[in-house]
């Protein structure tokens, strides 16, 4: 008996074990190319819409700056991006796929596509479809909410650092444990 055969069981049970069996089957798939599981997917983006920044790349893919350039810094050391200065804003660096990254991307575009084929052999097309459209409208509430709590976390924070409220600073711990959890 698995979690599918219990009643009331969470969600995040089934997410967290999806990621995990996803992040598997790209690490497999990405081991000839000296690549990992948390680079793959920014070669990928870089290659499919470059060039771009790191600023914007975290917004894509809903992760701090310097999860970001960690990822990058490692492509860059295998020669698979370049990164090149934004001469209007001297923080902001554009990032590009160089001629082998580009070479590389093309050979590994269709391993998500291959993950949905896996995750849907059970599933009729439009059941597939169903799911995919449900999860991005739990995916959006999300986004929303921790904007929302961004949002709420400045004001409370700048009002703090301005000594207008003492109290506020159990406010902003609150704040941040929801934002980080």
């Amino acid at each position: 008996m698995g979690l599918e055969d219990e009643k009331d069981v969470p969600t995040i049970p089934f997410v967290g074990t999806i990621h995990r069996k996803y992040g598997i089957f790209i690490n497999n798939k990405m081991k000839k190319y000296n690549l990992s599981f948390g680079q793959y997917p920014f070669l990928i983006e870089l290659y499919d819409k470059e060039p771009s920044t790191q600023q914007n790349l975290a917004k894509i893919f809903q992760l701090n700056e310097s999860t970001i350039t960690r990822a990058l810094n490692k492509l860059e050391e295998k020669g698979y991006i370049e990164k090149h200065p934004n001469y209007e804003n001297k923080r902001k660096n554009y990032v590009k796929v160089t001629s082998k990254g580009a070479k590389i991307a093309k050979e590994v575009m269709d391993y998500d596509k291959q993950w949905d084929k896996i995750c849907s052999e059970n599933l009729s097309e439009k059941e597939f479809e169903e799911f995919k459209t449900t999860l991005k409208k739990i995916y959006s509430t999300i986004v929303k909410r921790e904007e929302k709590w961004v949002f709420q976390l400045l004001i409370f924070c700048m009002i703090r650092k301005y000594g207008i409220d003492r109290e506020l600073d159990w406010y902003c711990a609150i704040c941040l444990g929801k934002i980080w959890r």
